[in-house]
């Protein structure tokens, strides 16, 4: 069922943006009927392609940016396609409506996969469209396991037992009705492992073995059999000094367009920041970037003067955990500053930090130094690269409390780092900053109008001003 609703919502994607880019008098002067065809073979190659880039199978689409990066792939691949053939048979498709056409599809089919996976997410989280999966291995092995199956819902799982022995494995699968099994591999020895997958196998059992690496992209993993024995080469991640260059160039280009078409947002955000308390527009922050090296980060303003003294009448409403502060209701924020923080409009002034160097569109996060104090040897390797506007934490873990999402997620884009994954990122985050919006701006509505702010705040105290 859920792959037919999917299948319908890739034919809407493709069947729009090409029927727009063939509509006629605009690169299509053949019949009404000639139009159809056209587009009924494009979106059946599109079809092809999603499939053939397995694009319809849970595993691929469960990691939202390996899902936008095979979008991005299929559409480029459509476009030429369509390009060529329209040549060939003289549909008078110039270059210029192929390649619009083929951004077109690319968005459509990100924001209208977005949108049906953001559904999925909320009927698993209500109980809906999950199954349980039973995780076999030593407690030291599958605590992890458990955790991130937990923290995903989106997967479509849920960890139904935690059992220890494989002799175990089969009546808890029937005891829980479930048909599937994650195998922390670790926890038994060869002989052990072999005995379990086949007994398992000829239970009908869909059987997922941990590999206990963590952070590896699945693409740098290679299938290279030795002496016909399953094994795994893990391919280096190798960033040439074309690929920081073509970074660098896509940060600047997009830092200057972005500035262009953000300044008259940002000039109304400044008014209204100061119409509030008439305070300064502009927040400067030291940040840890890249190298460990620190460096000032610009955002408009968000909350009232003083606003760093006052953390600890809010501490205690902290939803985050580990060294990081998130709180939905902190009272230091302003009127305006909600507005703000809810419409990610705060972050715009950071694109003069990409323009000059100091950051990047896609990274991780900068950080403050006395969290970054607090992070261990391994998470300090995300000083490798440069902080990001929007990051793979922003999209894919915004919303998980847990400091083990953000350090995964963090780690995970230092170690597999593409420019392929930074367009992914680029393009999925509008979409995301929409979703959070919306949430955000439904939640201060349902909180203002049901009770008052928690903690008045004494603005008269001199000091820093805070974001």
């Amino acid at each position: 069922m859920l792959r037919r609703v999917l299948v319908a919502v890739d034919i809407a994607a493709v069947a729009s943006a090409w029927a727009m880019a063939l509509r006629p008098g605009h690169g299509f002067h053949g019949t009404r009927a000639g139009l159809f065809l056209a587009v009924a073979v494009v979106t059946c190659l599109a079809l092809a392609l999603l499939a053939g880039n397995q694009l319809y199978l849970a595993r691929v689409c469960r990691l939202r940016s390996m899902e936008l990066s095979r979008i991005l792939r299929v559409s480029v691949f459509t476009g030429s396609a369509a390009y060529l053939a329209g040549t060939h048979f003289g549909l008078d498709l110039s270059a210029a409506r192929a390649v619009g056409a083929t951004a077109g599809m690319a968005a459509l089919l990100a924001v209208l996969r977005g949108s049906y996976s953001s559904w999925l997410r909320q009927r698993r989280a209500s109980g809906f469209h999950s199954r349980p999966v039973i995780i076999v291995g030593r407690q030291s092995d599958t605590d992890s396991i458990e955790q991130l199956v937990t923290a995903h819902p989106e997967m479509g799982f849920f960890p139904a037992a935690v059992v220890s022995r494989g002799g175990d494995v089969v009546a808890a699968l029937e005891e829980h009705g479930s048909d599937t099994v994650v195998v922390a591999t670790g926890s038994f020895s060869s002989a052990e492992l072999n005995r379990l997958t086949r007994q398992l196998l000829d239970h009908g059992v869909h059987v997922h073995l941990s590999t206990g690496l963590s952070g590896i992209e699945q693409r740098r993993l290679r299938a290279q059999p030795l002496a016909r024995e399953p094994m795994f080469y893990l391919e280096p991640l190798r960033i040439s000094p074309w690929h920081q260059a073509a970074k660098r160039a896509t940060d600047i280009a997009g830092s200057v367009v972005g500035l262009l078409v953000a300044l008259p947002v940002m000039a109304l955000a400044a008014a209204a920041i100061k119409l509030e308390d008439r305070g300064p527009v502009l927040f400067r922050s030291k940040r840890v970037g890249l190298n460990g090296e620190e460096f000032t980060i610009l955002k408009l303003r968000t909350m009232v003067p003083n606003a760093d003294r006052k953390l600890h009448l809010v501490a205690s409403s902290n939803q985050r955990t580990g060294p990081l502060f998130k709180s939905h209701n902190d009272p230091r924020v302003t009127r305006v500053g909600r507005l703000l923080r809810a419409t990610s409009l705060d972050e715009l002034p950071q694109l003069f930090n990409v323009l000059g160097g100091t950051m990047s569109l896609v990274g991780p996060r900068p950080a403050l130094a006395h969290e970054v104090a607090q992070f261990d040897v391994e998470l300090r390797l995300r000083e490798r690269v440069r902080p990001g506007i929007t990051g793979l934490w922003q999209i894919e873990g915004r919303d998980d409390p847990s400091f083990d999402a953000y350090r995964r997620l963090d780690l995970f884009y230092v170690e597999n780092w593409s420019l392929e994954l930074d367009v992914a990122i680029l393009l999925n985050t509008v979409r995301a900053v929409v979703t959070q919006a919306v949430r955000d701006l439904r939640r201060q509505w349902k909180t203002t109008t049901t009770a008052a702010r928690p903690v008045t705040l004494d603005l008269t105290t001199p000091g820093e001003l805070g974001s």
